[in-house]
């Protein structure tokens, strides 16, 4: 405690064993923490245009990111969470790339396939279904939030009774810019009703007429009907024919990783946002605790290393701004919802 008291001591507050100079904002450190920030912006420009753009690593990693942001949602509206089925991320991932391939954005293609036309090409049967859109974002977050803006698309998001979710991502043009697709569908498993098979009426071998005996003194002789056995129906349930994936569950810390890559700008940010803080708190010491002792070269190397983080953080901002859109009227006219018939 006492050696962290006193590294904090020589860095941040001016005295006179550091000569009133804290090294925090001394050459050497200054070097270093930009040294930092330029590590941090190249890996953030690797992340969204080489990464991003160039491999698969979007559309390996977002679906388990969306549907983890999905659930927090519905816990914090008490509703149960959402389990992964293979079938649904098969049907999301053929309409996504159906998307991405034709380059259209609604929930009804050009051509008149519903959305519940990808639930049937993978047999999945269903009682309640429903399906939510995403294109041109640049993270995770966005997606998650424009979803959660949309009155319709948040009505699937925190519906109750569906048990079940599947994500696909594909990668395509849409109105002229290279951008990722992104379909979410949302399902409860059709139970289809019991079925008895048809009864056997029991034939009764009918009894014959006794014949006539001769006159003589044997008694006559009746036929006894052969007994028929018992036969008992059992009653057999057609389970749908879905395919939960059994996955372990992610760790913490792996979801927060993945949450982190498939979020950079915001990742960035938060870096950024606290280097400028802390910039902020050692310029203000440098500069308050000992007033009447200034060095212009302390206070002119920090007021330069917290333009440099604030810059970059709003070019950055600026950079990757993009408009996440998601079906809305005058995109379709298609209800995102709907019961099997």
């Amino acid at each position: 405690m006492k050696r962290l008291h006193k590294w904090l001591k020589t860095y941040f507050i001016p005295h006179e064993e550091n000569e009133y100079k804290p090294h925090f904002l001394r050459h050497r450190s200054v070097l270093m923490i930009f040294f930092v920030v330029i590590i941090i912006e190249l890996g953030f420009l690797v992340q969204v245009f080489l990464v991003f753009d160039k491999t698969k690593f979007l559309a390996a990693v977002l679906p388990g990111v969306l549907t983890s942001l999905t659930n927090e949602e519905r816990a914090e509206n008490n509703a149960p969470p959402l389990v992964q089925n293979d079938l649904l991320t098969r049907a999301a991932q053929l309409k996504a790339e159906d998307m991405a391939t034709r380059q259209y954005f609604a929930h009804t293609s050009p051509d008149g396939k519903s959305p519940w036309y990808w639930f049937n090409q993978v047999n999945y049967r269903y009682s309640l279904a429903g399906e939510n859109l995403a294109v041109n974002f640049f993270e995770s977050e966005d997606v998650a939030r424009a979803w959660m803006n949309s009155p319709t698309h948040r009505a699937n998001i925190v519906k109750k009774d569906y048990t079940e979710i599947g994500i696909g991502v594909a990668n395509g043009i849409f109105e002229g810019r290279n951008t990722v697709f992104v379909a979410q569908l949302f399902g409860k498993p059709a139970i289809v009703a019991p079925t008895e098979a048809p009864k056997k009426t029991p034939v009764v071998p009918s009894q014959p007429t006794p014949a006539i005996p001769p006159p003589v003194a044997t008694p006559p002789t009746v036929a006894t009907p052969t007994p028929i056995a018992t036969q008992i129906l059992g009653e057999e349930v057609d389970s749908p024919t879905t395919v939960k994936e059994n996955t372990a569950k992610k760790s913490t810390i792996v979801l927060s990783v993945e949450k982190a890559l498939t979020s950079p700008r915001q990742s960035v940010a938060y870096a950024y946002g606290g280097m400028a803080l802390l910039i902020i708190l050692s310029l203000l010491l440098a500069f308050f605790i000992k007033f009447e002792i200034q060095h212009p070269l302390i206070i002119l190397r920090g007021v330069a290393l917290f333009s440099v983080v604030i810059l970059l953080l709003f070019a950055n901002i600026k950079m990757s701004h993009l408009e996440t859109r998601v079906p809305t009227s005058d995109i379709t006219g298609n209800v995102i919802e709907i019961l099997s018939p």
